[in-house]
């Protein structure tokens, strides 16, 4: 008998491979294909022409972003004839680049002044209330906890949470009193005159101070809430100690540094 040569069919790996493969082709026709391709890059390059006018986090109001998706969701009742309409962006600033969110929502029968549905538009993350200050970032490094408590403040401030916003400035000025080597154990008026009288305040100074931590204490102990214009006094005067006294005076000293010296003139012989 003479001997056959064996036939080697595919191996298991091949086998798989093709049916992948296969599966691969047939999971979508190509006119679909070619039909969702076209969508997609026709939505796309529409996206990218279309800008709107909103609020950037980092760049403020009334900047062009640009929409790079958008979703419209409307609800009828009928029978009463009431209707609301919600659209929802996502954004991207034109100058900065920051991505972010903006949802508008309009109810028929919530009107304006001047008679129409009035448009009530949110934004996310929601715009700061008040811009934190350039120099914020270098505390990060020299004084972590000053700089935790400046920035949980401005997050506050950012949600309108007035009390705990001038109870945070008031415990920003505690922290920085004992930064100074002042006794935490002193109640706020006498940290005010033992800063005074070290020469870490002027008198006006002191009298700033004294009216931010007494709005702190109104606010943590006997409920007071400020407005908006109020809070942007007591930040200021916060701003205006944290940075003279943890920034500007190290600027000072670097500075100082390197300034070159006089020379000494010679003096003249007789």
């Amino acid at each position: 008998m003479g001997s056959s040569t064996p036939t080697c069919g595919p191996t298991r790996a091949e086998q798989v491979r093709t049916v992948r493969a296969k599966r691969r082709q047939s999971a979508l026709h190509p006119t679909v294909e070619a039909s969702v391709s076209s969508f997609y890059n026709g939505w796309m390059n529409d996206q990218k022409t279309r800008q709107i006018r909103s609020h950037c986090p980092n760049c403020g109001p009334g900047r062009y972003a640009d929409v790079l998706a958008s979703h419209v969701v409307n609800d009828q009742d009928e029978e009463i004839g009431i209707w609301a309409k919600t659209t929802s962006y996502m954004l991207k600033c034109g100058g900065c680049k920051t991505v972010f969110f903006q949802e508008e929502y309009l109810f028929s029968e919530d009107y304006g002044p001047d008679g129409r549905p009035e448009k009530h538009i949110t934004y996310y993350p929601p715009p700061a209330k008040r811009k934190r200050p350039e120099w914020l970032p270098s505390l990060q490094l020299s004084e972590a906890a000053l700089y935790s408590l400046l920035n949980e403040t401005y997050n506050a401030l950012d949600v309108d949470a007035r009390v705990l916003s001038a109870t945070g400035a008031r415990i920003i000025f505690d922290r920085a009193s004992e930064l100074l080597r002042i006794d935490p154990t002193l109640t706020f008026k006498q940290k005010l005159d033992e800063l005074r009288n070290k020469g870490h305040i002027s008198v006006s100074e002191h009298a700033h101070l004294d009216i931010l931590t007494e709005a702190g204490s109104a606010a943590a102990h006997r409920g007071w809430q400020p407005t908006a214009d109020q809070l942007n006094t007591v930040m200021s005067i916060v701003e205006t100690f944290i940075h003279r006294k943890f920034v500007l005076e190290s600027e000072v000293q670097r500075l100082k540094a390197r300034i070159p010296r006089r020379k000494k003139r010679r003096s003249k012989r007789p």
